[in-house]
């Protein structure tokens, strides 16, 4: 439950801050909020090399 709810949350400010979603012609979106997020901690955590804007460790913290 808490990884789903990281990677929501990370979705969602990612979706708000960053890059809007696209939504299709039908009104869904072309991502989910979910899997916006779980890509880009994902990628974050996999390749060390890239440097993120976003401190992703902060979303798991209550303060």
């Amino acid at each position: 439950m808490i990884a789903f709810v990281w990677c929501y949350k990370i979705g969602i400010f990612i979706h708000e801050n960053i890059k809007k979603i696209k939504r299709k012609k039908h009104g869904r979106r072309a991502k989910s909020i979910f899997k916006c997020g779980l890509a880009y901690i994902a990628n974050v955590l996999l390749n060390s090399k890239s440097q993120s804007n976003i401190d992703i460790c902060q979303f798991l913290s209550c303060t």
